[in-house]
């Protein structure tokens, strides 16, 4: 943040296939840390589905990025859906 980001992105917080050796999942506890750490907002990435979403923000972090269960879906306009309602209800 000092550098000037706006935001930090944090991955993976889950198991992926999306980066397979990419390191181990950090988990919402890893996530929590980091959290506290950072003076400005953290992004939730990696693995991050509509079942856990909510999980992220619980967590700390102030919103999550999704790719990998949006892009592998055939119709990716209605895999948005679960995801603004688990993210509203947070």
């Amino acid at each position: 943040m000092s550098a000037g980001a706006d935001y930090v992105t944090v991955s993976p917080v889950f198991l992926t296939v999306s980066k397979p050796g990419y390191g181990p999942a950090l988990g919402t506890d890893g996530l929590a840390r980091i959290v506290a750490r950072v003076a400005g907002p953290v992004i939730a990435l990696g693995g991050v589905t509509a079942a856990n979403a909510a999980s992220c923000r619980a967590a700390g972090a102030q919103g999550v990025a999704v790719m990998g269960e949006v892009m592998r879906a055939a119709d990716r306009g209605p895999r948005w859906r679960p995801f603004c309602i688990e993210i509203c209800r947070s």
